[in-house]
C-alpha cells in the first residue's frame, strides 16, 4: 500500500512537470525521492517484522504441537510405566507366595491367578504332562474350571502341539481357527470365549505342561503379553520344582516317622551327653513310659543299677566309632509296680550327625530268656519225674517184700497179741508207703493228655497223700470237707491233679515260716459248676504282687524256693479245662485260692 502510494505520487509529479518550474520540479523529486525512501526502507522494515511474527507463530504452533505431543507421549509412557510397575509387583506377589507356598496344587492356583490378571485374561487353565503320557488339567478358572481333574490327548490338542513345538500359540478369534483345537473343547465352549493364548512351561530344558488363558471377547494377544507369560512360567516350573522337592522331603520325612514310631523294637538316639533325644512307641514296652517322658532322660537313668556300667562302657565304645552289643536289665514302671526287663540293645554311631548322637535299638527278649528258662526247667523237672519214678520203682520193691512177710506172719495163729498189733501196723503203714509211691509214680508218668471223667474228691484225696508227710513234719493241721455227691468233671486226671498240688505246694511253704499253721480244702457243687477251695492260714498275697500272681517266672519266695511257674502252668491247664483259677480272698489272716471246672455227668 505504502509502495502504491509512492508509485501514485511519482506520476503525479511528472504529470505536473510542464506546469512548474525547473526548480521546484527537482526540489519536488527530491522530497518524493526522500519520501519513497523512507517509504521502502519503512515497508521493508515492516516486511520483515511481519515475517519475524509469522515465524514467530508458526514456532508457537510447532511448540504447542511438541508439546501435546509431548504429553501424550509422557501419559502413554506413564500408563506403560503404571502397567509394567503393575506386572512387576504382580511378578513379585506370586515370587513372594509361591516361595512361601509348598504346596504344589497351591502353587498353581496362585500362578493361574496372577498370570490371569497381568495378561487380562478371563479364564485360564493349567495342564501338565502325566505318567500316562497326557495331559492332565491341574487347575482351571472361570469358564475352564469344568476342565480341572481332565486328562487330554497331546495328538489332538492345541495344548499338546504347544507342548511338542515348544513355541506359543495365540489367535485372536478361535472360531476362525476351529481346526486348531480339540473338537470337543471347540464344541463346548464355541459361544463363550474368543481370544487364546497357550504358551509351553519347561523345566530345565523339559516341557513339562501348558498355560492356556483365554478372553470371553476378541482380542490378539502381544508379543509384551506372551513374553509375560513365559516369564512367569520360567518361575512357576522353579517354584512347582521347589514344592515338589519340600514335598517329597515331606513324604520321606513321615515314612521315616511312620517306620521310627511304628519299628517293633524300641529305637532311641541320643546325644553325646547321653541324654534321649528321640524315642519311639515301643519305648513303653520295655520302659512303662510313654516315648515323650524319656525324652531328656539320661539312657543310663533306665538301666537296672547292676548293668549301668558295662552299658555305659558300651556307650563309650560305640562313641568312639566302634558299634557295640550289650544285653542289659531295664527298670519298668508300671503304675508303681517296678520290674526288670532283659533287653538286648544294638548300639551305632549315626554318620555325620551334628551334634554326635548314637542309635540304640533295643529288643526285649525277656519273653525269650523266659522260654528258655521254662525249657531248662521243664528238662530238669523231666529228669527229675524220671529219677522219682526210677526211686520210686526201687522204694516200691522192698515195701512189696516187707508187706509180703508181714502178711505171712500174721497167719503164725501161736503170734502173741502184742506181736500181732505191731504186725498190723506194719503191713497198714507198709500199705499205705506203697500207695503214696503209686500215686507218685501216676503222677510222674509221661502221658499223653487226654479227657476223662474225673471224681475231684479222688484228685484231692491222692493229692494230699502226696503231701501228707511234709504238713505233718512243718506242723500244718489239714482239714477237710470234701462234698459227697461231687458232680463228675471232664478232663485229664494227671493235670488237674497237678493243679491242686501246685495250690497245696503253696500254701505249706506260706505257712511254714510262720511255724505252721491250718491248710483247709473244700469240693462242692455251685450253679453247674465242680469248685475247690484251698484256704490257708498264711501272710497273704502282698498288694503289689496281685495282679502278677499268674505270670511266669513271677514269685515272691526267696531263691531256691519257687521257679514262679507253678500258678502259671495251673492257670493254662484250667484255661484249657474250660475252668477258672483265682484268689478269691487274701489278707494278713491268709488265702484262700478258688478253682472252678464246668460239671458233666457223661462222655
Amino acid at each position: 500500500m505504502q509502495l502504491g502510494c509512492v508509485v501514485i505520487g511519482t506520476a503525479l509529479l511528472m504529470r505536473i512537470r510542464p506546469l512548474v518550474g525547473g526548480a521546484e520540479f527537482a526540489q519536488l523529486m527530491t522530497i518524493a525521492g526522500v519520501v519513497g525512501f523512507v517509504t521502502i526502507v519503512a515497508w521493508g522494515l515492516q516486511t520483515r517484522e511481519h515475517r519475524s511474527a509469522l515465524e514467530m507463530a508458526r514456532s508457537v504452533i510447532e511448540a504447542r504441537e511438541a508439546q501435546v505431543s509431548l504429553e501424550e507421549t509422557v501419559e502413554q509412557r506413564t500408563i506403560e510405566l503404571e502397567e509394567a510397575q503393575r506386572v512387576l509387583q504382580r511378578m513379585w506377589w506370586l515370587g513372594q507366595q509361591i516361595a512361601l507356598e509348598l504346596n504344589p496344587q497351591r502353587v498353581l492356583e496362585r500362578f493361574l491367578e496372577a498370570v490371569s490378571d497381568i495378561a487380562g485374561a478371563d479364564a485360564g487353565a493349567v495342564g501338565l504332562i502325566g505318567e500316562d503320557g497326557k495331559i492332565h488339567v491341574v487347575v482351571g478358572t472361570g469358564m475352564l474350571a469344568d476342565y480341572q481333574g481332565m486328562a487330554i490327548p497331546i495328538a489332538d490338542s492345541a495344548m499338546g502341539r504347544v507342548i511338542r513345538s515348544g513355541a506359543a500359540w495365540t489367535v485372536s478369534d478361535v472360531r476362525d481357527h476351529r481346526d486348531k483345537v480339540s473338537p470337543d473343547a471347540y464344541e463346548h465352549l464355541r459361544d463363550k470365549m474368543r481370544g487364546v493364548a497357550i504358551v509351553p512351561i519347561s523345566r530345565r530344558g523339559e516341557r513339562i505342561g501348558a498355560v492356556n488363558l483365554v478372553t470371553r471377547e476378541s482380542r490378539q494377544f502381544t508379543t509384551t503379553d506372551l513374553e509375560r507369560i513365559e516369564a512367569m512360567a520360567d518361575l512357576l516350573s522353579v517354584s512347582l520344582e521347589n514344592a515338589e522337592l519340600v514335598e517329597t522331603l515331606r513324604k520321606a520325612e513321615w515314612r521315616f516317622r511312620t517306620l521310627f514310631r511304628a519299628a517293633p523294637d524300641a529305637v532311641f538316639t541320643v546325644l553325646q551327653s547321653g541324654r534321649i533325644h528321640e524315642a519311639n512307641d515301643a519305648v513303653r514296652e520295655i520302659t512303662g513310659h510313654e516315648p515323650r517322658v524319656n525324652v531328656g532322660r539320661e539312657i543310663v537313668e533306665l538301666i537296672a543299677e547292676p548293668d549301668r556300667a558295662p552299658f555305659q562302657s558300651a556307650l563309650d565304645a560305640t562313641l568312639s566309632g566302634r558299634p557295640s552289643r550289650v544285653e542289659v536289665a531295664f527298670t519298668r514302671d508300671d503304675s508303681g509296680v517296678t520290674s526288670r526287663r532283659i533287653v538286648a540293645v544294638a548300639m551305632s554311631r549315626l554318620p555325620e550327625a551334628d551334634p554326635p548322637a548314637l542309635l540304640l535299638i533295643a529288643r526285649d527278649v525277656t519273653k525269650e530268656r523266659e522260654m528258655r528258662t521254662r525249657l531248662m526247667e521243664a528238662d530238669r523237672l523231666a529228669a527229675v519225674g524220671e529219677l522219682v519214678a526210677g526211686v520210686a520203682h526201687e522204694v516200691n520193691n522192698p515195701l512189696s517184700t516187707i508187706s509180703a512177710f508181714s502178711q505171712m506172719m500174721l497167719r503164725d495163729e501161736t503170734l502173741a497179741p502184742s506181736h500181732r498189733d505191731s504186725l498190723d501196723v506194719i503191713k497198714s503203714e507198709t500199705m499205705r508207703a506203697s500207695q503214696v509211691v503209686k500215686d507218685l509214680l501216676a503222677f510222674a508218668r509221661r502221658s499223653e493228655p487226654h479227657r476223662e471223667l474225673v471224681d475231684m474228691n479222688d484228685v484231692v484225696a491222692r493229692t494230699l497223700r502226696l503231701r501228707g508227710y511234709q504238713m505233718t513234719a512243718n506242723g500244718i493241721t489239714l482239714e477237710t470237707a470234701l462234698c459227697s455227691e461231687l458232680p463228675h468233671v471232664v478232663g485229664d486226671a494227671r493235670q488237674l491233679q497237678q493243679v491242686c498240688l501246685n495250690l497245696v505246694i503253696n500254701a505249706v511253704q506260706a505257712m511254714t515260716p510262720m511255724g505252721g499253721g491250718t491248710l483247709r480244702l473244700m469240693t462242692y457243687g455251685d450253679s453247674g459248676r465242680v469248685v475247690i477251695d484251698v484256704r490257708d492260714t498264711g501272710p497273704g498275697i502282698p498288694d503289689a504282687a496281685k495282679a502278677r500272681i499268674f505270670e511266669p517266672f513271677f514269685t515272691t519266695k526267696d531263691e531256691g524256693e519257687g521257679t514262679g511257674l507253678g500258678l502259671s502252668v495251673s492257670y493254662g491247664i484250667m484255661a484249657a479245662h474250660g475252668g477258672t483259677i483265682e484268689a478269691v480272698e487274701t489278707s494278713s489272716k491268709g488265702t484262700t485260692m478258688r478253682i472252678s471246672l464246668p460239671r458233666c455227668e457223661s462222655l
